[in-house]
């Protein structure tokens, strides 16, 4: 189903938005900075939506891990005077809270992970215990910290993708993934439990001449459960009738599958 339909639905996918979207501004402009990320630093180079998401997802790591480094020095240094006070650490949590209140993060149990990039332990520091970035061996963190990087996808798998480092929307979450929309790209990407891409079902072929965004998790949900089903046929009647690929090319499609049959077993 991956190797066939999807295929032939990304091919004859229309002009998406993506070119043009925040998530490629975003990534044109800060892709240079990959290279501090050692191991990731060829997705610098990615060319596909989903890679693109990827990349942007270390490079918002990269943000992070940089604002909360620069704002914990300029708040220390501002309540210096206050260092050894009964309210000191109060004042510090309070004023963290407010300088990292923009910042992306994936909610872990009860903790907030900032810094994927970085195992849970880290985390707590970059989350809450600032202070130990102050403190060796931890303020070698600023500078010298890629030998100590892990790779987020494996760590924190398709729960990454759930969080504010991204903009897809959350269809359905099963044992095997988790199934993403993402409006700029007008594809569903399913997503394993170790944070690849298992397959990307591209919509909105240029059969459909006025493609609607209405009430997509409505329309995809179906859709998606028949995937996970492994419900070929449903699944195609599925989109036609959510009006997410056209008829015309999915009856294009079949008729091309019953001809290679057809050839392979003449008989038929």
């Amino acid at each position: 189903m991956k190797n066939t339909l999807f295929a032939n639905l990304t091919r004859k996918q229309r002009k998406t938005a993506f070119g043009t979207s925040d998530e490629m501004v975003f990534f044109l402009k800060n892709s240079g900075l990959l290279g501090l990320t050692g191991q990731f630093s060829h997705l610098a180079k990615a060319d596909e939506p989903f890679e693109i998401i990827r990349a942007n997802i270390l490079l918002r790591c990269l943000f992070n891990k940089h604002t909360i480094e620069e704002s914990y020095r300029a708040i220390a240094k501002s309540l210096e005077e206050n260092k050894n006070g009964a309210g000191y650490a109060k004042l510090l949590a309070r004023k963290m809270k407010e300088a990292m209140g923009d910042l992306p993060f994936l909610k872990k149990g009860k903790e907030k992970i900032y810094v994927p990039f970085f195992s849970e332990t880290i985390n707590r520091i970059y989350a809450k215990d600032f202070e130990k970035l102050s403190l060796p061996p931890y303020d070698s963190l600023t500078s010298n910290y890629q030998s100590i990087l892990i790779d987020p996808f494996d760590a924190y798998g398709d729960d990454l993708y759930d969080s504010s480092f991204t903009k897809l929307i959350l269809v359905k979450k099963t044992e095997e993934g988790s199934a993403f929309f993402d409006y700029d790209s007008d594809a569903v990407y399913f997503v394993n439990k170790q944070g690849r891409l298992d397959a990307k079902l591209s919509l909105f072929d240029t059969g459909i001449k006025n493609p609607s965004h209405n009430q997509m998790l409505r329309r995809l949900t179906p859709v998606v459960e028949s995937y996970y089903m492994g419900n070929k046929e449903e699944l195609e009647s599925l989109l036609v009738e959510n009006k997410l690929i056209s008829s015309k090319l999915i009856y294009s499609i079949r008729t091309k599958q019953i001809g290679k049959i057809s050839k392979s077993n003449p008989r038929l």
